[in-house]
C-alpha cells in the first residue's frame, strides 16, 4: 500500500507538469512590427540630431580654442598661459558633462516613450495566454531551444494589437 502511494505521489507532478501548456513569444518581432514603435524611434533620433548639434558646436569651439592657444602659447605670460590652459580644460569638461547629460536624457525619452507601448504588449500577451489556457509564457529570444509542443503566440499577440503577422517573422531560438 506504501509503494502504491509513493507511486502516486511521484507520479502527480509529473501529470501536473503535463496538463500545463507553455507558449513562447517573441517580443522583438512584435515590437519591431509596431508603428508606434517606429514613431517613438523617430522622436528619439530627431532628439539625437538636436543633442549632436549641440555637440559638435561646443566641439567646434573646443577646436578652435585650443588651435588659438598652440598658435600663440609661446608668446602669452605663464599667468595667461595656465589660464587659458584652465579654460581649455573647462570647456572640454563641459563637453564631456553635456554629453552624458544628453545620453541620459535620450535614454529617460526612449523609456518615457516605450513604456506605454511595452505595458500595452504585455497586455496583449496576457490576453492571449489566458484566452489559449496557457500555464507559462516564455521569451522565445532567450531561450536555447524550443520544441515541437510549444505554442507560438506571437502571430496571435500581433494579430491583438492590429499588426498583420508576417510569414518571415519565425525566429524563435532553436527552431
Amino acid at each position: 500500500m506504501r509503494k502504491i502511494l509513493m507511486a502516486l505521489l511521484l507520479a502527480l507532478p509529473l501529470t501536473v507538469l503535463a496538463q500545463q501548456k507553455i507558449a513562447v513569444v517573441n517580443t522583438q518581432v512584435i515590437m519591431t512590427s509596431l508603428p508606434e514603435v517606429k514613431a517613438a524611434e523617430d522622436k528619439i533620433q530627431e532628439l539625437a540630431k538636436k543633442y549632436n548639434v549641440e555637440i559638435q558646436s561646443m566641439q567646434d569651439a573646443y577646436k578652435a580654442k585650443v588651435e588659438a592657444f598652440v598658435k600663440e602659447r609661446e608668446q602669452l605670460l605663464e599667468a595667461i598661459r595656465a589660464s587659458r590652459q584652465q579654460e581649455i580644460q573647462g570647456l572640454e569638461e563641459r563637453i564631456q558633462a553635456s554629453y552624458q547629460a544628453m545620453q541620459e536624457q535620450l535614454q529617460k525619452e526612449q523609456q518615457k516613450l516605450l513604456a506605454p507601448i511595452q505595458t500595452k504588449v504585455a497586455a496583449a500577451i496576457k490576453k492571449i495566454a489566458d484566452a489559449d489556457a496557457c500555464t507559462y509564457v516564455l521569451e522565445a529570444g532567450v531561450m536555447l531551444h524550443v520544441g515541437k509542443d510549444a505554442v507560438d503566440i506571437t502571430d496571435k499577440v500581433k494579430a491583438d494589437l492590429g499588426v498583420k503577422p508576417t510569414a518571415a517573422a519565425k525566429p524563435a531560438a532553436g527552431r
